[in-house]
């Protein structure tokens, strides 16, 4: 992290901690603070240390479309993509956020994905395609404004605000920057790429500007409680080789009219014959208990155990995959830890869907 960077979290009371290799601003001492703030106002969290990878060349839209969940045929300069990475059975490998410009396309990954990545799309690139993959992370600054009051703080800044599902090349305090409409969360908000050189000058300013609608910093501590509230799939966790996209519920990042990609047959004959076998699903437990814990229904395991956060109110709440003859809102199941089983009532993600979406054909 540039020392800049380091002064302005320190100077709001960040604690750190580190993942993937980097300093990452924990908590600010704020966290029920920002989780509240998150769903009421507005916050300001840096998620520098997720990664960001720049594919360019004349191919990097037709590359994408054949090695991704989306349909990149018909984006078009502006868009902001939502597409999953998969195995030739389908089996998950990361959650993109795809931002589209004319001769280049920005891949933001998951922090645990970005060292992965890079040489996973290289396989695909053969002889005569004009593509080159950039790891962009270490020069740029990835910020997020979250929170009802989002918009606001950035029509304080005069800056315009980009339509669900796409971004705009824009400057904020004089730092040129993209912005892309959409938090990461269920939640109204935007995702903010810039310059690492000019990254603290943009932290202070939508700070600053935001000291008006009630904003609070977010560390990593607050997210996480806000991803698991909401249901976001995370890498190791709910996006491992185990599960597949439809069973994660990332139902929107794939397209049903395009032709082959990686994995595409298995998704198609999952969604063609109603092969779906588990869904993430919400738990609200009882006690804690460790990720990994089996489910246990009717005497037998019906699922597993991926995330759990205490949040501020003291509920514990977690997420986990669950068999589909049980994967329903209401239904009571245990927690098995150890000789102990805990019980948990299963809830709606709000980031996620169980079913394919009635508009899509």
């Amino acid at each position: 992290m540039a020392h800049e960077m380091e002064h302005v979290h320190n100077a709001l009371g960040a604690n750190w901690i580190e993942q993937q290799g980097r300093l990452v601003p924990n908590e600010y001492g704020n966290t029920a603070e920002a989780v509240r703030a998150a769903e009421e106002r507005v916050v300001l969290c840096d998620r520098s240390h997720w990664g960001r990878l720049r594919l360019l060349g004349r191919d990097h839209l037709t590359f994408l479309h054949n090695y991704t969940t989306a349909d990149f045929k018909r984006a078009q300069p502006g868009d902001a993509i939502e597409a999953v990475a998969l195995t030739a059975t389908a089996r998950l490998i990361d959650l993109l956020t795809v931002l589209v410009s004319e001769d280049e396309s920005l891949l933001i990954t998951s922090p645990e994905r970005r060292a992965i990545l890079p040489n996973w799309f290289r396989r695909f690139i053969f002889f005569g395609t004009d593509l080159k993959i950039e790891d962009i992370t270490d020069q740029t600054a990835l910020f997020t404004l979250a929170g009802p009051q989002s918009a606001a703080v950035l029509e304080h800044l005069h800056t315009p605000i980009p339509e669900t599902g796409r971004f705009v090349n824009a400057t904020i305090a004089d730092v040129p920057v993209k912005l892309a409409a959409g938090s990461g969360l269920a939640l109204p908000g935007f995702t903010i790429v810039a310059p690492q050189a000019h990254a603290a000058a943009l932290f202070e300013a939508l700070f600053h500007a935001g000291q008006s609608f009630g904003i609070e910093p977010m560390g990593a501590e607050a997210w996480e409680i806000l991803r698991v509230l909401h249901g976001r799939p995370a890498a190791d966790h709910e996006i491992t080789e185990d599960y597949n996209p439809l069973e994660a519920g990332l139902w929107d990042a794939i397209s049903f009219n395009k032709g082959c990609y990686i994995g595409q047959e298995v998704v198609a004959r999952l969604d063609t014959y109603a092969k779906i076998k588990q869904h993430l699903m919400r738990l609200r437990l009882s006690a804690p208990a460790p990720v990994g814990s089996p489910l246990i229904a009717e005497e037998r395991e019906v699922g597993r155990l991926t995330s759990l956060v205490e949040t501020p109110d003291g509920a514990i709440i977690g997420l986990g995959y669950v068999r589909r003859d049980w994967a329903t809102p209401g239904t009571k199941v245990a927690v098995q830890h150890g000789d102990t089983l805990i019980e948990a009532v299963l809830e709606e993600p709000r980031y996620v869907r169980r079913e394919r979406p009635p508009e899509l054909p």
